[in-house]
């Protein structure tokens, strides 16, 4: 995994990113996101001018020019699943339980429990109804311990949704890892 992050980047737990992936300009990752191998999450978009003479850098570099680039940050909602070498650009926000079909090229924010695909990525469907994605989002079960929620029926989101009140929420532990290495926060 290549990690080319400008600030900070917070990885929620149980999170999973496999390899050949690469982080850019992204702030946040939720918890229990599904990434696929070759995912690049905040590809520059303006990394060359186009409306200069060329797009080579030969322009700014040893030259009295110079090309700063507006850049914006995006994230990932919680419950995300990302397939195999989808590229989402920089500024998009992945919302909570969406879905990023293989190979997508995501332009812009996707929506809550979506469903996206294509280049460019399009809007296929929605998980649920919209009023399932309002209780999925007002329970926010992924605050809870992965072992109670085990116990649910998982097959089932409306019965999960029924018994997550009873559930006492996580107590993850927050660690910080630097090229320095690793420590707990809290």
């Amino acid at each position: 995994m290549d990690i080319d992050v400008r600030g900070e980047l917070s990885i929620g737990a149980h999170t999973y990113i496999r390899s050949d992936s690469c982080l850019q300009m992204v702030t946040s990752i939720g918890r229990f996101c599904s990434i696929g191998a070759g995912v690049i999450l905040g590809q520059e978009k303006n990394n060359h001018p186009a409306d200069w003479l060329s797009t080579h850098p030969f322009q700014y570099t040893d030259t009295a020019w110079q090309y700063d680039a507006h850049i914006d940050f995006g994230t990932v909602g919680n419950d995300v699943w990302i397939g195999r070498d989808a590229m989402v650009l920089e500024g998009v926000n992945v919302g909570t339980g969406a879905i990023i079909a293989t190979r997508a090229l995501v332009t812009q924010d996707v929506p809550p429990y979506a469903v996206v695909a294509g280049v460019p990525a399009k809007l296929i469907r929605y998980r649920y109804s919209a009023e399932m994605i309002e209780r999925l989002l007002a329970s926010k079960w992924w605050e809870r311990d992965m072992s109670q929620l085990k116990d649910l029926p998982l097959n089932d989101p409306a019965s999960c949704l029924e018994q997550l009140p009873q559930l006492a929420p996580a107590n993850y532990r927050q660690i910080q890892l630097t090229c320095k290495g690793c420590k707990v926060l809290r």
